[in-house]
């Protein structure tokens, strides 16, 4: 139930990615750049009421995206300025390599904060993910940056869906190796634990055997 609990959770977690920035796509298309950024808003809010009804709790990390993105979303709609919805990306990207690579530096790993409860993994792989994920955000916000002050607002959006998005899967794919080597160690080690424990259980049952025979 558990697997089954946390495999449902990282599934949650990718739709909650790649939904709202599907709706994004496609409402800019027909509705322009405010209207296609507040459909991205919606579907992302209604995502987390659902996976909350759902599996009754929330990855950090979609909550704070989420509360981000809204907030930037609102304030572009109400100053009718573009730009609020351009940086976002960008804000978000060099927030989270701020914390990941702050916290690695301090030998801190800040992807457990986010990602604890949908992985089981060792202290030292979770600083490796964080390190990796740090350096590839901070790219990430550059390459936004560049983008949306050379590229027209569709141009941008289609970078956002057919770069950005693949980059970030491709990414992530990436570092499927070393979060498996993480969950095999932890495995490793409870099996180890329960092994030892057992020998132990055996060993205090025999003592007394050992002892009625003096």
């Amino acid at each position: 139930m558990a697997g089954e609990h946390k495999k449902s959770m990282r599934l949650g977690s990718m739709f909650s990615e790649i939904i709202p920035l599907a709706s994004f796509f496609i409402v800019n298309q027909s509705h322009g750049l405010y209207m296609g950024a507040l459909a991205a808003l919606v579907t992302a809010l209604v995502l987390i009421v659902v996976f909350w009804v759902i599996e009754k709790r929330l990855a950090r990390f979609v909550v704070f995206s989420t509360l981000i993105s809204g907030i930037l979303t609102v304030t572009a709609l109400m100053t009718a300025e573009k730009l609020f919805i351009k940086i976002q990306p960008s804000l978000f990207s060099f927030a989270f390599a701020a914390v990941l690579l702050g916290g690695a530096g301090r030998g801190l790993a800040m992807m457990k904060v986010f990602f604890k409860t949908q992985f089981d993994l060792p202290d030292r792989v979770w600083w490796q993910l964080s390190l990796r994920w740090g350096l590839f955000f901070l790219i990430a916000g550059i390459a936004n940056e560049i983008a949306w002050r050379q590229l027209s607002d569709d141009d941008w959006v289609a970078f956002r869906v057919f770069v950005m998005a693949p980059a970030t899967g491709l990414f992530m794919l990436a570092q499927l190796p070393l979060t498996l080597y993480g969950l095999r160690v932890n495995e490793d080690d409870r099996l180890a634990a329960q092994l030892s424990d057992g020998q132990h259980g055996e060993a205090h049952e025999e003592l007394p055997e050992s002892h009625d025979q003096h």
